[in-house]
C-alpha cells in the first residue's frame, strides 16, 4: 500500500471512530447528576469559589482532608479542578459536566486508534479492534456518570504516553541508524579517497612517461637538423652540447632548467630572438614542469575531493534535526510528564510508567539490527580482513550502545514511578502524617473481606477478574453498584464457577508463556506477539489495584474501573483476530474467502448489538429514579433503597414506603435505609413507627449521628419523653466521629445536638445549663453560617430569659457582624477573581459563605431583639429599612416590618407593609389575611374587601375569613352577601359565638330597616373581629421565628 494511502487510512480511521464514539454517547449529554454525582459535585466544597485553591491537594475526591479517618484517601487533584472549572463556567448544570466526559472519551479513542495502527497489519481488523472500544457497553458508567471522569482522564494520558514513548523510540531507532550509517560513510569515503589517491599516482607516472617521450623525440629532432646544416641559425655549438647532454642524463628536473635557461640565453646572447616553433616550445614546458603550476594543481584537486566528501555527508539521514538527538529527548520528557499527571486524575493511572517499561524492554530484547548497527560489508572490492574486523568491532560497539540506552530509559522510568508511589504514599494518610492508612469501607460495600473463611475469600477473589473478564465479552448484564449480595461468595471447591476461573488464568497462563518462550530464544519477534504483550499488559496491570488480591477496596465490582482494562481487551480481540486470518493459520483453499466473510458478519453483528445496548445504558444513566429501576434485577437491595429515597423526594410517599419494604426485605441490617424510613413515617404522624426504626438504624450502625439527633427531637415533642430525648441527644454529641463517611455532616448534626438539647433545658427552666451546651455547640465549629447564627441567637435568647439583656444584645451584634463581615469578604473575593487575582481571602476551611437570606435573619431577629425596648424603636426600624434595601422581594421583611409599625401604632404604614408583602406573596394566607385586616382599620374598606376575598380562595375552610368578611360586607351594608358569609362560617363552626352575635345583630338590622336611627345605632354596635368582639388572632398577623 502506498504510503501517501497508508497515512489517509490513519486519519480516517481515527476521524471515523472519534465521532462514533462521540455519537453514540451524545444521549447522556441531558443527563442529571446521578449516584456519587451527588456527593462529588452538588455537595463539594471544593468546587466553590469560596475554598481554596491549594484544598484541591489536601482533600480527597469527595471534598474529606486525606487526614481525617472518615476519607476515601482517593486523591485526584486534578479531577477535582476540572470539575471546578465545570462549576466556574455553568455552576450546577450537569450539561456541560457531561460534555466533558463525551470529549474525553473521543480523545481516548482517538489515541486508542493511533496506539492500534502499528500494532495490526491487517486494515479491516484495525477499524474492528478501534470500533469495539468506541462503543463498547462497558464505558457507559465511565461516559455517563460524572464522577467517571477521573478514569477518562487517567486512560487519555496513559495512551498519550505510550504514543509519545513509542515516538521516542523510532527517534532514537533512527538516530543509532543513521550514527551507523555516518561511520559506514566515513570508512567508504576513505576507501575511496586511498583508491583514487593511487589511481592518480598511476596517471601521473603514465603522462609523465609520455611528455619524457614526447620531448625525446623533440630534442633527437633538432639534434639532427643541427647536425645537419650547423650554420642554418646563429646558434653555437655549445647550445647542440647542451642539448645531447640533457638527452643522455635522462631529462632531470634540475637539467631541463639548467637547459631553458642557458638557451634563452645563448639566444638573447647571439642577438636574435626564437622563432615561433621555440618560443611556443618554451613557454609550454616552463609552465608544465614548474613547482608553482604543482601546487595550484594538488590544492584545486584538495578542493574537489573536499567538497565531494561534505556533499556525500550532507546527503546522508542523520543530519535531520530530529534525528540528531533532540526529538528524541522531546519525546521522553513528553511521555514522563503525561504519565506523571495520570496518577493525578486517578490511582489507576500508575500504570503508564510500567507499561513504557514493557514497550523499552520489547525493543530491546527484540531489535531490528538492519535499523540499528552497520553490516559488515562483504562484496566490497577494498574490504579485507582488517576491515571486517573493524566493521565488527563497531557492531558490537552499536550493541553497548544500544543496551547502554535502554538500561538507562529503564532507569529513568523506575525513578520516576518509585517518585510516584512515594508520592501516592505520602498522600495516603494526609499531608504532612507520618503514617498511611488504608481507606476505611462498610461491610455491605465488600462483604466478602469480612469474611471470616480464608477459603471462601480466597475462591471469591480469584473468581472476581474472570467475573470482570466476562462483563467485557459480553456485556449484557450491567448494574450501578455490585455491592452486598450481588455477587454470591464462592465458599466451595464444588462450585461451578471455579471452572470459569480455571480457565481463565489458564488462557492467561498460556498466552504468557508464548511470550516467555520467545523471550528466552532472543530471535526475531512478530508484530503479533508485540500486540498480545501490549494487550496482557493493559488487561492486567490496571486491574490489580482493584482486584482486592493485595488489599482490600470498597467495592466488589465497579464497571468504570474497566474502561483502561477494555483497552488490553480490543487489543486482546484484535490478536485473536490477527491468528486466526493470517497466512500461517488458513489454509489457502475456496471457503478461505468465504469463512473470512462470515467471520466479519459476525463481528458486524456484535458491535451493531453492543452498539443498541450502550444507547440503552446510557439511557438508563439519564436520571436516577430510572437508573434504580435498571439495578433491580442485580441488586434488589441497595437498588430499592435509593430509589424510595427518589420517590421520597418528589412525594411519592405511598411507592416510597413500599420500597423501603422491598430493600428491607432483601437485607434488613442497612442502616441508612430504615433512617430514611423513619423520616417518611415521621412525615405522616406515625411517631411510634418512626421511633422503631431510628433504633433500628442505630443499631446496625452505631456511630450514625443524624438518627440520634432525630430520634431526639422526636422524643422532645411528646409529652413525658424530656429524659428519653435528652439521653438520645446527649449521646448524640459524645459520638466519635472517626470512619464516618460523611465527617461534615457528623459533626454538623453533633452541634444541632447540642443546641436541641439546650433549648429543652431553657425550656425546663434551667438557662445556665442551656448557655453552656450552646457555647460548647460554638466551640466545635459549626459548619456552616446557619449554624453560627442558630447558636448566637439562642445564647441570645437564653441570656434574655434571665435577664441579661447587655449579654443577649452582644450575641445578637455578634451575628449580625458575622454575617456583615462574611458579606463583605465574599463580596471581596469575586472582586479579585474578576481581575483575575490569585490571592483570596477564605473563610475556615469546611464553613460555607453566608448568603442573603442569613444576613437578613440576623437583621430582623436582632430588630425585633431591639423593638421590645421602646427607647430602640429607632434602632429597630433603621434595621429592617437594611433588611428591606438587602432582600426587597422578601415578603417576609415586609411581614415583620408590618408587625413592629402595628405594634409602634403606626397602622396605616403597617398596611402598606403587609400589602406589599401581599403582593409579593400572593399564595401566602398570612400575608393577604394581615393585609386585608389592618386595611380594614384604616378605613379603607374597598382594598380590604379584595384581600379577604383573596384569602377566602386560599383557605376555603377557615371559619375566621368568613367570619371576618361578613362583618366588613355589614359595615358596607352589603346586608344580603353579608348574610351569606355568616352562613357558610355557622356551617364550619355552628356554635361561634362572634358569628351568631354578628348575624343577630344583622337581622335586627333587617327588621328596622325603617328607621335610620336604628341603622346608626347597628352599624356603631357591629363586632368587627376587634378585640371587644372577638379574639386578637383574627386582627393581628401570626408571627414566624428566624433561625
Amino acid at each position: 500500500m502506498p504510503t501517501r494511502i497508508k497515512r489517509m487510512e490513519k486519519r480516517i480511521s481515527a476521524i471515523v471512530c472519534c465521532l462514533v464514539a462521540a455519537l453514540l454517547f451524545a444521549n447522556t449529554w441531558q443527563g442529571d447528576f446521578v449516584y456519587d454525582d451527588s456527593r462529588a459535585i452538588v455537595s463539594n466544597e471544593d468546587l466553590r469559589p469560596s475554598s481554596s485553591w491549594m484544598d484541591l491537594w489536601s482533600h480527597d475526591f469527595w471534598g474529606t482532608p486525606l487526614d481525617h479517618a472518615g476519607s476515601h484517601q482517593s486523591w485526584r487533584p486534578l479531577c477535582v479542578l476540572s470539575f471546578r472549572l465545570n462549576y466556574f463556567w455553568s455552576g450546577l448544570n450537569p450539561k456541560s459536566y457531561h460534555l466533558v466526559n463525551i470529549v474525553l472519551h473521543s480523545l481516548v479513542t482517538l489515541c486508542f486508534t493511533l496506539l492500534v495502527r502499528p500494532l495490526i497489519r491487517q486494515t479491516w481488523i484495525r477499524w474492528i479492534v478501534s470500533l469495539a472500544f468506541a462503543v463498547h457497553p462497558i464505558h457507559c458508567e465511565a461516559v455517563a456518570s460524572v464522577v467517571g471522569r477521573a478514569e477518562l482522564g487517567a486512560a487519555l494520558h496513559t495512551l498519550v504516553a505510550l504514543l509519545a514513548y513509542r515516538a521516542h523510540l523510532k527517534a532514537r531507532g533512527r538516530r543509532r541508524s543513521s550514527q551507523g550509517t555516518k561511520e559506514t560513510t566515513r570508512n567508504t569515503i576513505k576507501e575511496d579517497d586511498d583508491d583514487e589517491e593511487a589511481k592518480e599516482e598511476d596517471k601521473d607516472e603514465e603522462e609523465e612517461r609520455r611528455k619524457k617521450r614526447k620531448r625525446f623525440e623533440s630534442l633527437m629532432e633538432s639534434t639532427t637538423r643541427a647536425h645537419r646544416n650547423p650554420f642554418e641559425n646563429r646558434q653555437s655549438l655549445l647550445s647542440l652540447f647542451i642539448r645531447r647532454v640533457t638527452i643522455c642524463c635522462c631529462w632531470s628536473d634540475p637539467l631541463k632548467k639548467i637547459q631553458y635557461r642557458v638557451t634563452s640565453l645563448t639566444s638573447s646572447n647571439n642577438g636574435q630572438k626564437p622563432n615561433r616553433q621555440q618560443r611556443h616550445h618554451h613557454q609550454d614546458d616552463d609552465q608544465q614542469d614548474g613547482d608553482e603550476f604543482e601546487r595550484n594543481r594538488w590544492r584545486s584537486n584538495d578542493k574537489k575531493k573536499k567538497k565531494r566528501k561534505s556533499d556525500m555527508l550532507d546527503e546522508m539521514p542523520y543530519n535531520r534535526p530530529m534525528d540528531r538527538g533532540g526529538g528524541s529527548c522531546v519525546y521522553l520528557w513528553a511521555s514522563l510528564t503525561a504519565a506523571g499527571s495520570a496518577i493525578l486524575w486517578k490511582e489507576t493511572g500508575m500504570v503508564a510508567i510500567p507499561l513504557c517499561a514493557v514497550m523499552e524492554l520489547f525493543q530491546h530484547q527484540f531489535p531490528d539490527a538492519s535499523k540499528h548497527c552497520p553490516e559488515t560489508p562483504s562484496n566490497r572490492q577494498s574490504s579485507d580482513r582488517n576491515n571486517r574486523q573493524h566493521h565488527l568491532q563497531e557492531r558490537r560497539q552499536c550493541d553497548n550502545n544500544k543496551k547502554s540506552t535502554a538500561f538507562g530509559n529503564l532507569a529513568l522510568l523506575g525513578a520516576v514511578w518509585a517518585v510516584q508511589i512515594g508520592l501516592r504514599m505520602y498522600m495516603l494518610g494526609g499531608v504532612g502524617s507520618s503514617t498511611t492508612s488504608l481507606p476505611w469501607f462498610a461491610a455491605a460495600d465488600n462483604p466478602v473481606s469480612r469474611d471470616a473463611s480464608l477459603l471462601t475469600r480466597t475462591l471469591t477473589f480469584l473468581h472476581l477478574p474472570a467475573f470482570n473478564f466476562g462483563l467485557l465479552l459480553w456485556p449484557a448484564w450491567l448494574s450501578f453498584d455490585w455491592s452486598m449480595d450481588a455477587i454470591p461468595p464462592v465458599s466451595r471447591l464444588s462450585d461451578p464457577r471455579n471452572l470459569a476461573t480455571f480457565l481463565f488464568y489458564a488462557g492467561l497462563a498460556l498466552l504468557a508463556a508464548k511470550l516467555l518462550k520467545n523471550l528466552q530464544q532472543g530471535g526475531c519477534v512478530y508484530r503479533n506477539q508485540q500486540l498480545i504483550a501490549t494487550a496482557l499488559s493493559f488487561l492486567v496491570l490496571p486491574f490489580l489495584p482493584a482486584s482486592n488480591l493485595f488489599f482490600y477496596v470498597g467495592f466488589v465490582v465497579a464497571e468504570r474501573v474497566l474502561y483502561m482494562p477494555s483497552i488490553g481487551f480490543c487489543l486482546l480481540l484484535g490478536a485473536g483476530l490477527e491468528n486466526m486470518t493470517g497466512k500461517q493459520s488458513v489454509s489457502v483453499n475456496n471457503n478461505n474467502k468465504l469463512n473470512r466473510l462470515v467471520l466479519k458478519l459476525c463481528l458486524a453483528v456484535t458491535l451493531i448489538l453492543w452498539s443498541v445496548r450502550t444507547f440503552q445504558r446510557n439511557g438508563d444513566w439519564s436520571n436516577e429514579e430510572q437508573l434504580y429501576r435498571s439495578g433491580i434485577p442485580i441488586n434488589p437491595a441497595k437498588a430499592y433503597g435509593n430509589l424510595a429515597a427518589i420517590l421520597a423526594r418528589e412525594r411519592r410517599q405511598t411507592e416510597a414506603e413500599n420500597a423501603y419494604r422491598q430493600a428491607l426485605a432483601h437485607r434488613p441490617n442497612m442502616a441508612e435505609t430504615h433512617f430514611n424510613l423513619a423520616l417518611l413515617l415521621q412525615s405522616q404522624g406515625r411517631h411510634q413507627e418512626a421511633s422503631s426504626s431510628y433504633l433500628q438504624s442505630i443499631h446496625y450502625r452505631p456511630n450514625l449521628a443524624a438518627a440520634y439527633l432525630n430520634l431526639g427531637m422526636l422524643l422532645s415533642k411528646q409529652p413525658g419523653q424530656y429524659d428519653q430525648a435528652i439521653h438520645w441527644l446527649s449521646a448524640c454529641s459524645q459520638l466519635d466521629g472517626s470512619g464516618v463517611r460523611d465527617p461534615q455532616a457528623h459533626r454538623q448534626s453533633q452541634i444541632q445536638a447540642l443546641v436541641s438539647w439546650g433549648q429543652l433545658e431553657l425550656a425546663r427552666g434551667h438557662p445556665e445549663t442551656s448557655i453552656q451546651l450552646y457555647k460548647q455547640a460554638l466551640r466545635r465549629w459549626p459548619t456552616s453560617v446557619q449554624q453560627f447564627q442558630l447558636v448566637y441567637h439562642s445564647l441570645a435568647e437564653a441570656y434574655q430569659s434571665i435577664g441579661n439583656y447587655l449579654e443577649s444584645e452582644r450575641w445578637f451584634r455578634t451575628a449580625v457582624e458575622q454575617v456583615r463581615t462574611e458579606s463583605k469578604q465574599r463580596q471581596h473575593n469575586n472582586m479579585r477573581q474578576q481581575h483575575k487575582r490569585v490571592t483570596t481571602v477564605s473563610s475556615p476551611v469546611g464553613v460555607q459563605q453566608p448568603t442573603r437570606s442569613d444576613q437578613v435573619a440576623a437583621h430582623l431577629t436582632y430588630a425585633r431583639f431591639l423593638a421590645k425596648n421602646a427607647s430602640r424603636h429607632d434602632e429597630a426600624e433603621q434595621l429592617f429599612r437594611q433588611a428591606q434595601l438587602m432582600a426587597p422581594t422578601d415578603p417576609a421583611v415586609y411581614m415583620f416590618t408590618g408587625q413592629f409599625l402595628l405594634e409602634a401604632s403606626r397602622p396605616r404604614e403597617a398596611a402598606e407593609s403587609f400589602v406589599r408583602a401581599a403582593h409579593l406573596a400572593p399564595a401566602d394566607f398570612e400575608a393577604v389575611f394581615n393585609a386585608a385586616t389592618t386595611l380594614r382599620e384604616v378605613k379603607e374598606l374597598d382594598r380590604a374587601e379584595l384581600f379577604y376575598r383573596q384569602a377566602v380562595q386560599l383557605r376555603p375552610h377557615d371559619v375566621t375569613v368568613y367570619r371576618n368578611l361578613g362583618a366588613l360586607l355589614h359595615i358596607k351594608g352589603q346586608w344580603r352577601e353579608a348574610e351569606d358569609n355568616y352562613q357558610l362560617a355557622l356551617r364550619l363552626v355552628p356554635d361561634d359565638r362572634i358569628t351568631l352575635t354578628n348575624l343577630n345583630r344583622l337581622h335586627q338590622l333587617v327588621a328596622g330597616r325603617s328607621k335610620s336611627q336604628q341603622q346608626q345605632s347597628s352599624n356603631s354596635n357591629i363586632s368587627n373581629s376587634n378585640p371587644a368582639a372577638g379574639s386578637t388572632q383574627d386582627r393581628l398577623p401570626s408571627t414566624t421565628t428566624e433561625s
